[in-house]
């Protein structure tokens, strides 16, 4: 009895050392669960942003691109040269900086970066089984769909962020509902929204592009009304030149005429002149004769 008494407040005493334990672990699995329903909301949220805005927020989109590209450049370079202690998560630090900056200040390094991620997590959506095989696929698809945004930008960013910001979307919404084990109700909503986003999107470009073009318009016909102003001014400029050069041959003819008249005038006048002096030397040869006879 004895024994059985001391086995019984053993076990009791255990399980009253295991009561605190347990309610420390519904503490942390209620913190955990939480966390995850927050973090399945923020999904949800920022796939919506990402599947309906991706080419409007394509600078915040390179700028995380850059910072996991960088980490991941960090963390190779770090064990490459076999940093330790501070130097690795420095270097990490560094090179993810670095390389956000360089995402954010040249467009097309940022494009190329976020349609490289968002691409292989489209493929690794699709949880392909054969692991070898989703690599293969992963790689291919992302490093196609990266060349391809050099060359088509905008459609390539608002088609790759269309699908991916829905996906994303539409697999979170599912475990929020707790439906995530239905493939069909998953890619299902992921489908729609990705459809809507890539539309919207579209939709918002093609506005962007029209008021781009009725500004170039209005500056086109602003530069056209400048040049008729210039033509305008340029002909009344002529046209000045002109009546001035008319009235300088009309001064030169009435100049020239004037002096032409009094030519004449002088001309007239030293003829009369002549006939006058003319007239007297024959009158002084009759005088001269008269007094001689």
């Amino acid at each position: 009895m004895w024994v059985g008494d001391n086995l019984l407040e053993m076990m009791n005493g255990q399980l009253d050392a295991f009561l605190p334990m347990n309610g420390q672990l519904d503490t942390a699995l209620a913190w955990a669960s939480q966390m995850i329903f927050a973090m399945q909301i923020a999904a949800v949220v920022i796939g919506l942003l990402v599947c309906f805005l991706g080419l409007k927020l394509i600078r915040v989109l390179s700028a995380i691109s850059g910072l996991a590209v960088g980490a991941v450049l960090g963390t190779a370079a770090a064990f490459g040269f076999r940093f330790s202690g501070t130097m690795i998560p420095v270097t990490i630090l560094v090179c993810a900086v670095v390389v956000a900056v360089l995402a954010v200040g040249i467009r097309k390094m940022g494009v190329f970066f976020v349609i490289f991620l968002y691409t292989a997590g489209i493929v690794l959506s699709l949880n392909i089984p054969q692991p070898m095989i989703l690599l293969i696929a992963c790689g291919a698809a992302a490093l196609l769909a990266a060349v391809l945004s050099m060359i088509w930008t905008d459609p390539v960013v608002v088609v790759i962020t269309g699908i991916s910001g829905g996906l994303s979307a539409g697999i979170s919404a599912a475990a929020l509902l707790g439906m995530d084990g239905n493939i069909l109700f998953r890619y299902g909503i992921g489908a729609v929204l990705a459809l809507l986003g890539i539309l919207t999107q579209f939709m918002i470009q093609s506005r962007k592009i029209g008021k781009k073009e009725k500004v170039y318009a209005s500056q086109m016909r602003n530069q056209v009304s400048r040049e008729s102003e210039v033509e305008k001014a340029r002909r009344i400029l002529e046209d000045d030149e002109e009546e001035d050069e008319e009235s300088d041959i009309k001064t030169a003819k009435s100049i020239r005429k004037t002096k032409a008249g009094r030519k004449k005038k002088v001309s007239k006048k030293v003829s009369a002149k002549s006939v006058k002096s003319d007239d007297m030397e024959e009158d002084d040869d009759i005088t001269i004769i008269n007094e001689d006879l």
